[in-house]
């Protein structure tokens, strides 16, 4: 019968000593935050109100929904339109929206075929496209 080989983790006071001593350092360097944040993103984004969110929304939306979904979402010949009460927040959820635009979507609601998921987009621009297509929903409603 075959001994297992016992591998010892420390043969030494001072390796357990310097393992706890790295384990604390990396635990502090990880509840600092400063660590692994971006801090130039940081300082940019509390400086943004939701009207500058919707401005940027607009554009991201003209770069990469435009030619499907139409100005204001009002729809075209190869995309639905977003002002559609199907569309709107009770109906759709920001997640659903949100993972729509990442992973794409299957033809539901319009016989316009699936939606292929847009590349290149951060969960920022995301999040602004959407914050822009609902405040076009809400302008849509008062109408």
């Amino acid at each position: 019968m075959a001994r297992k080989r016992r591998i010892p983790f420390a043969r030494s006071r001072n390796s357990l000593i310097f393992m706890f001593v790295s384990l604390f350092i990396l635990l502090l360097m990880l509840s600092s935050g400063d660590f692994f944040s971006d801090k130039e993103a940081d300082k940019t984004l509390p400086t943004l109100d939701s009207t500058q969110i919707r401005k940027e929304g607009l554009k991201l939306y003209n770069a990469n929904c435009l030619s499907c979904h139409g100005v204001g979402g009002r729809s075209t010949s190869f995309g639905p339109a977003l002002i559609n009460r199907i569309y709107f927040r009770g109906n759709l959820s920001d997640r659903a929206f949100i993972q729509a635009v990442t992973y794409g979507a299957p033809e539901r609601n319009w016989d316009y075929g699936p939606m292929d998921p847009v590349e290149g987009l951060s969960q920022t621009e995301v999040a602004m496209i959407l914050a822009y297509v609902r405040s076009e929903q809400e302008r849509a409603k008062t109408q």
